[in-house]
């Protein structure tokens, strides 16, 4: 009797098994790859007019130094919220001035505020809570 060469029904059977199983993982992982991307986009299109809009903000605190400031714009398609509230007005410390051989005393001029930064886009939101300074001029 000739016998017959080829692969049996249960090696077939396995053999798809394995290659299936493998493109499965496969798919998975292209998947988790792909959602972890999109995920990394959304946060580097949110995080890069950050340095942009906290330069604001330290602008307009600056030039209108008061207890209490709110603002908000869209800048490079992120929609921000801002608000900045004073905890603390106080002036520089004492510095000792040659010419009287004593210390010289400034009046309060500086405003310590905790500023509350809220950032939309694609979706995503994200809050940032930082402390900024900002000084009156010199009155003379």
């Amino acid at each position: 009797m000739k016998r017959q060469r080829g692969f049996t029904l249960l090696e077939v059977l396995i053999a798809s098994t394995i290659l299936f199983t493998t493109i499965a993982l496969v798919s998975e992982t292209f998947r988790a790859a792909m959602r972890s991307s999109a995920k990394a986009e959304g946060v580097v299109t949110m995080l890069t007019p950050l340095p942009l809009i906290t330069s604001s903000i330290r602008s307009q605190l600056r030039s209108n130094p008061v207890d209490h400031l709110e603002g908000g714009a869209n800048l490079l398609g992120v929609d921000y919220r801002w608000s900045a509230t004073a905890v603390r007005y106080g002036s520089p410390a004492p510095r000792f001035d040659p010419d009287d051989g004593g210390f010289r005393d400034y009046p309060p001029r500086f405003r310590l505020y905790d500023v509350r930064l809220e950032l939309q886009c694609l979706g995503q939101n994200r809050l940032y809570e930082y402390q900024e300074v900002a000084w009156e001029p010199m009155r003379r």
